[in-house]
Formats: structure tokens, C-alpha cells, sequence
């Protein structure tokens, strides 16, 4: 088994993707104790060689200490489940530690202090890195950093959408990454959308070059173009897009190509912070493209009612959709 394929297999598990096949094979690996012992010691090494041994086994600690005990099922299991419902448990503060520890540190040698910016919904947020790049974040998204970035790269986490415009420097590469996806841009203008609760992510390329890279996939973007990645599959595609569409959230416009009516009222909810409901379920899965003003939602919703099958009835903040002959 290859070095990280462990951490993969259990992430995999952990989001019921395995297969029982993969599930026996994570099974065979944790029949002892020291196997365990000895993915978290190789996983501490090999994220980070340069980690000093103090660090490292308070790290250890940390995860060791975040085990929750595991009560006696009340109905026996095949004993190789067993094992692998605590494996699960046992290597999930182990995944998170090192997502959290990783992301705020990102090997630095310096001092530089965690940031998360939110822009809550209805809101939007606009950052100046330390290295000058700029961050137009949409509505309902974050974006965690450090003040200062570390002498070897400069990684940024997101959930949600935001705009970059990433300062040029060669030396030092900047990787936004999501939960799903990685983008890596030395100098470049893109946009990236990861919300946790859609099935797409997507970063498209308005100037430069990024790298996109999301479960062993990876695409080199030009310019106009765009990478999705379905966490259903797991799949990464590309497709040749007019990037600057992609970007009127920033101008306070809203712009969807061949979206569900599930999927504009879920935008439009975030960007206006209001709850959508639909009455007529019929109108869920009709699709739609187009450029909406987003002054307001009533203004919103009139414009989408001349042009699509749709009618509105709002109640202060909540809004219910019809569909329309």
C-alpha cells in the first residue's frame, strides 16, 4: 500500500464511499495495534521532515487524548467491522489534527497568527493577503490564513466562493485549497466556488495559469476556462467558458448557466438571506441561464419570473416558488 493510501482508504470510509472490498483491506491493516502506531508515526514524519520531536509528540498526544471511548455494541458485529468502526474513530482526529495543524502552520518558521474571514449570508467580504494578493469573498463563504505566509509557500483555505488575484511570485506558489480541491497559481486572476453543500466545486481562469487538483485528477487551466469536480464521482473535467461571467457576483450581479431552479434558490437564499421553499416540486430540476441584478431579492425574483416558468409569493423573509404553465 502506497505511502498515503491508508489516510485515503479511511477518508474513504469515513464519507461511506468505500467499497467492502476496500473496507476488508483497511481491516487486514489494522489487525494490530502497532500497524496503527505506525500510520500515525509515518504520518507525523512524512507531513512534515522538518518537525521537531517536542511538536511532534505533542501532536501525537493530542490525538491519542481526542479518542472517545467506544461503548459495547448491544448486537454482536463480524469482527473485522468492529475493527474498522474503531479505526474510524481512532483516525479521524488524526485527519483533522493534521488538516488543522498543516493549515495554520503550513510550515512556517515564523509567528503567524490563524485568520478567518466570514462573510455570513446577504454579506460579502474583501481581504489584502500579506504578500498584496487579493480576496473578493462571496456570500455565506470563509477564508482561514495566516497574517504571515511561510518562506516556501502561500496556502489559503476556503469554503465557499471567492474571487483571487494572486500577487506574482515564482518562489513561492499560492494553493487555495477546499475539502475536495486544490488550486495552485503563481500569479494569475480566478475564481473558485466549494460550498459544502452543493455537488460541484469549480475554479475558473480569467488571466494566468492554476493548477487544479482534486483525487488524483489534475488539469492545467488557460485562460476562459473551467474545472469541475463532482464529489459524487469524483471526477474532474474542464470546459471552455467566458470567465468574466463566472466573476459578477463581485459586481453585485448573479450569473447562471444551465443552473437548477434547486440550485438558484439555493444562491439566492445565501446572497440575500432569506429561506425558499417550493410549493410546486415540478420546478425544481428546470434549468436556466442568465444574468439577475442582485439590488434586491424582490427585484431578482421579477426578472426571473418574466423569463422562466416561475411565480413568487413572499412573506417578509421567506419566499415560496410555483411553477407556471
Amino acid at each position: 500500500m502506497r505511502k498515503n493510501q491508508h489516510i485515503e482508504l479511511f477518508e474513504r470510509y469515513l464519507h461511506n464511499e468505500a467499497s467492502e472490498a476496500e473496507e476488508q483491506l483497511l481491516a487486514e491493516t489494522l489487525r494490530h495495534d502497532r500497524q496503527i502506531h505506525s500510520i500515525l508515526e509515518d504520518g507525523l514524519r512524512n507531513a512534515d521532515p522538518g518537525m521537531d520531536e517536542e511538536t511532534s509528540n505533542r501532536m501525537y498526544e493530542r490525538i491519542r487524548t481526542s479518542i472517545p471511548v467506544k461503548k459495547k455494541p448491544l448486537f454482536a458485529q463480524p469482527i473485522w467491522r468492529r475493527s474498522l468502526r474503531w479505526a474510524a474513530i481512532f483516525i479521524l482526529p488524526l485527519i483533522s489534527a493534521f488538516s488543522v495543524y498543516f493549515l495554520m502552520n503550513g510550515n512556517i518558521a515564523g509567528n503567524g497568527i490563524p485568520v478567518t474571514v466570514t462573510a455570513g449570508k446577504g454579506e460579502k467580504a474583501e481581504i489584502t493577503l500579506a504578500d498584496g494578493s487579493r480576496v473578493w469573498l462571496n456570500s455565506g463563504s470563509s477564508l482561514t490564513y495566516n497574517e504571515t505566509f511561510s518562506r516556501k509557500e502561500r496556502n489559503v483555505y476556503l469554503t465557499g466562493e471567492a474571487y483571487f488575484e494572486v500577487t506574482k511570485d515564482k518562489k513561492h506558489p499560492f494553493t487555495v485549497k477546499t475539502n475536495e480541491m486544490d488550486i495552485q497559481a503563481l500569479g494569475t486572476a480566478f475564481n473558485v466556488s466549494a460550498y459544502d453543500t452543493e455537488q460541484f466545486f469549480s475554479s475558473v481562469l480569467l488571466e494566468g495559469k492554476v493548477k487544479v487538483s482534486a483525487y488524483g485528477q489534475e488539469y492545467i487551466l488557460e485562460e476562459n476556462e473551467r474545472a469541475i469536480y463532482d464529489k459524487t464521482n469524483h471526477t474532474l473535467t474542464t470546459d471552455k467558458v467566458y470567465a468574466s461571467d463566472f466573476v459578477e457576483w463581485k459586481n453585485g450581479n448573479l450569473y447562471f448557466q444551465n443552473r437548477s431552479f434547486e440550485e438558484i434558490a439555493n444562491t439566492l437564499a445565501r446572497v440575500f438571506n432569506v429561506e425558499i421553499g417550493f410549493v410546486s416540486e415540478e420546478l425544481r430540476p428546470i434549468r436556466f441561464s442568465g444574468t439577475l441584478g442582485g439590488s434586491s431579492i424582490r427585484n431578482t425574483l421579477d426578472i426571473l419570473s418574466l423569463t422562466s416558468p416561475m411565480r413568487y409569493e413572499m412573506n417578509g423573509t421567506v419566499i415560496e416558488l410555483y411553477y407556471e404553465k
